[in-house]
């Protein structure tokens, strides 16, 4: 077991060892013992190599009123996996990379708080950026740029968008017949959608989390639509125009309404989670997220739950779902480097199976089992792609 110690003074990190030096970084640096009485204990990390392998960045947002914004559950479960392997994480945000370190953040188990230190370069970097906004921010390219100076990888560069995401999926022949039928939403194409598909689901090509999601239908003599909080009927196409104009100020698309499967009242479809521990993708799990036949979406902020894969899906549900799924997150090396992906998938009454949803930046699964996969496979990836 090692322990690292920090002095607050002079900003550096030690080791107690005095027969053999520790190395850690992107640059190697060593790790010597304490040059003063002052260091105290930080944290212990489970290894008895000469070095803590592999350093990891996780790149957050930035938080005005907080050290930074992002999922902090997850860092911790990072943090917590990751050293007992001989690892370490940190977290760190746009504002606080440096010329020559990292102001980063580990989480402390005594105090329960997250603590900042000054960290060399990692070995890669995670990026959990919140939102897109702050993604196409000037300081997050700058570090993405200075990484790839120094030659130190980094995964899932940015958040997916969905229009140009169907573009890509739809040129794949073996991918083309599980997308529904989607087109971008203007004032010209929402009719001739509506006459071909009377029910439509319409989405924020930048959206996620079901956030700006609304239905529409064509009904006898009128038009409908629905959100999460309210529904409009129209009279004319014209006066639903006129009402989505100001909410198609970013780019939307409209989407074929798909009849889902169904378990009792509920109708429900399936959150795949993949990673790549290695070379090639494979799916960590399978979970599925219902909600009543009424609502608008299955996820869970929106009032979903998570149902039992095992109980629910028929037995070549995996099989098919694993083989969709791979096929989808191979496809996107012209995007970028992804090592970590999830997908909504739904299965209609007739079993085909649809592809609704790419996210390169997955929420927790609240699965236990899922999660505990995600945080090894994640550990996996690290030593995998990490630049030694």
């Amino acid at each position: 077991m090692i322990t690292l110690y920090y002095d607050d003074e002079t900003k550096r990190w030690s080791q107690r060892s005095t027969y053999q030096t520790l190395y850690w970084g992107n640059e190697q640096r060593p790790l010597f013992p304490p040059s003063t009485k002052l260091a105290k204990s930080i944290i212990k990390i489970y290894s008895s190599k000469n070095g803590i392998r592999p350093l990891v960045g996780i790149l957050a947002g930035d938080n005005a009123n907080h050290h930074f914004s992002g999922n902090a559950a997850i860092f911790h479960s990072i943090q917590k996996e990751i050293t007992k392997q001989g690892g370490l994480s940190f977290v760190f945000t746009p504002s606080s990379f440096y010329k020559n370190d990292i102001l980063g953040y580990i989480f402390d188990e005594i105090t329960q708080k997250w603590t900042g230190y000054r960290f060399p370069y990692p070995n890669i970097v995670y990026n959990r950026i919140p939102n897109r906004d702050e993604e196409r921010s000037m300081s997050v390219t700058n570090i993405l740029n200075y990484l790839d100076k120094k030659k130190i990888p980094y995964f899932n560069k940015r958040f997916l968008n969905k229009a140009d995401l169907y573009e890509l999926l739809k040129t794949h022949e073996e991918l083309k017949p599980h997308l529904p039928p989607t087109e971008i939403l203007t004032k010209d194409t929402l009719e001739p959608f509506l006459q071909q598909h009377p029910i439509a689901y319409c989405k924020p090509s930048a959206g996620s989390k079901g956030h700006g999601i609304f239905k529409l239908e064509k009904i006898t003599n009128a038009y409908k639509y629905s959100d999460h909080e309210k529904t409009h009927l129209f009279e004319t196409v014209n006066d639903l125009n006129t009402y989505l104009k100001p909410l198609l100020k970013e780019v939307y698309l409209i989407q074929k309404a798909v009849s889902l499967c169904t378990h009792g009242s509920y109708r429900y479809d399936f959150r795949v989670l993949l990673q790549r521990p290695f070379d090639d993708w494979s799916v960590t799990g399978i979970g599925i997220r219902a909600n009543h036949k009424s609502r608008l979406t299955t996820h869970v902020p929106r009032g979903g739950r998570i149902l039992s894969f095992t109980k629910i899906a028929k037995p070549m549900d995996e099989e098919k779902i694993n083989q969709l799924a791979i096929s989808t997150a191979s496809l996107l090396k012209k995007e970028g480097f992804f090592a970590e992906l999830s997908m909504d998938i739904g299965k209609d009454d007739n079993g085909q199976l649809w592809i609704f949803e790419v996210n390169a930046k997955p929420m927790r699964f609240d699965e236990p089992t899922i999660h505990r996969a995600s945080m090894s496979s994640l550990i996996s990836t690290f030593r995998t792609f990490s630049a030694y």
